[in-house]
């Protein structure tokens, strides 16, 4: 299909290109506006940060360049290893290295082979590798590639491996994933690269997770994204929404969006799309101990004090709902406490077999034998795309140009590069 149509969306494109042109990190550093239209940008990932060391290899070897000079600063042989950590204000570079490398801040680190893996930390990925240092003692690693190519260790982790009846769903995630990754290009400026590896921005597992059907998606919508006014949309995405998603300014702290409003997920025979989730429907019970042990946990760690600053937590009540039906407030109440969260606080001071509340689209029970009990639906934030949603609407036979538009309305479609397949 062709994404961009008239004069309006050719603007939208050069709009975008010209961004891109003109950001601080990534590849459109010294790109022109064919190249960008040809292939997308380059993005900058932090894979390992903060570490006391590193370990990179290749099977054809590794070559090294000073990062600021670009001048060529080591070899590392084929089956060699390169243990990287800080000493003062610059690198310590060991391992398998005929030659000491000089003193420097950063280093880039290519494999010898051309298109070769890095593994880094034990796990393999495309494109190349920053090493610098990051603070006293700790160096971090950056991956350096294309857009397309980070997507494809983006998608299968945040989808999941799905069916051939499923595509219209990952082609959707690849989108969506792609327009995120747009928008936060030189967000993380300061730190020296653009995206988290991480759920702080998107699952990224480098090559080792790449599957062929979110690599075939990302190949399918190649340099598609989410426009509105012009300018990338943040395209947040969740889970499972529990058949209503949430406008972003009830479930973050972020301003309204006109593409970020409640969307129906109930499908024309009545059921919610997302339905087939594991956690469409989720029950958590606690006894009374139970509840004061996880909930202080939670709490302390929320407010920065010891468990034992704070009273015992004997209830949980409701505050007040959204517009949507999730808890926009929640009272924590007992002995000597007595506390009101929101928003994603109150997933985290209710941690729930072993990671935060699935959603805040909840109702509260108390249960013969004092136990206290949340029904609760969905997981996630619940703004903006519902992944579960989108498989089920994928099962119904929609495509994905018109998933996205269910869940980012008013959000428009455009092709602003090429893929490496044209």
């Amino acid at each position: 299909m062709t994404a961009v149509r008239g004069a309006t969306s050719e603007r939208s494109v050069r709009a975008v290109l010209g961004l891109l042109l003109c950001l601080p990190l990534g590849a459109s550093q010294g790109m022109d506006e064919v190249s960008l239209r040809r292939g997308g940008p380059v993005v900058r990932v932090g894979i390992a940060l903060e570490r006391e060391s590193i370990t990179l290899s290749s099977k054809g070897g590794l070559k090294l360049e000073d990062g600021l000079t670009a001048q060529p600063a080591g070899l590392v042989p084929p089956g060699g290893s390169l243990l990287a950590s800080v000493d003062g204000s610059a690198l310590r570079l060991e391992g398998d290295l005929p030659t000491v490398p000089a003193r420097v801040p950063s280093v880039r680190v290519y494999a010898a082979v051309e298109g070769a893996a890095i593994t880094v930390a034990g796990r393999p990925y495309r494109g190349s590798v920053e090493l610098r240092v990051a603070g006293e003692d700790r160096v971090s690693a950056i991956n350096i590639l294309p857009l397309e190519d980070y997507l494809l260790g983006v998608v299968p982790l945040e989808i999941g491996p799905r069916g051939p009846d499923e595509l219209a769903a990952v082609e959707a995630q690849a989108v969506a994933a792609r327009t995120y990754a747009v928008a936060q290009l030189g967000g993380q400026v300061e730190q020296g690269f653009d995206l988290f590896g991480s759920v702080d921005d998107q699952a990224y597992g480098g090559l080792a997770v790449e599957r062929e059907e979110s690599t075939r998606a990302v190949r399918r919508t190649a340099g598609m994204i989410l426009l509105f006014e012009g300018r990338p949309i943040r395209a947040y995405y969740h889970s499972t929404c529990g058949g209503r998603t949430a406008p972003v300014e009830e479930v973050m702290d972020r301003p309204p969006a006109p593409y970020l409003r409640s969307v129906s997920d109930r499908g024309p025979d009545g059921v919610d799309y997302c339905s087939a989730s594991p956690r469409y429907t989720w029950t958590a019970r606690w006894s009374k101990e139970e509840l004061d042990s996880v909930a202080r946990i939670g709490l302390a760690a929320h407010f920065g004090v010891s468990r034992g600053d704070l009273g015992r937590v004997e209830g949980l009540a409701v505050v007040g709902r959204t517009p949507s039906g999730r808890v926009e407030e929640l009272a924590f109440h007992g002995a000597g406490l007595d506390l009101v969260l929101s928003r994603l606080d109150i997933r985290r001071a209710l941690p729930y077999d072993q990671r935060i509340l699935n959603s805040t689209n909840f109702s509260v029970a108390e249960r013969d034998g004092g136990l206290v009990e949340l029904n609760g639906r969905g997981y996630g934030h619940g703004a903006g795309m519902c992944q579960w949603g989108a498989i089920g609407r994928a099962r119904a036979g929609q495509e994905f140009e018109q998933i996205l538009k269910t869940y980012y309305p008013g959000a428009v479609l455009v092709k602003v590069y090429r893929g490496e397949d044209g």
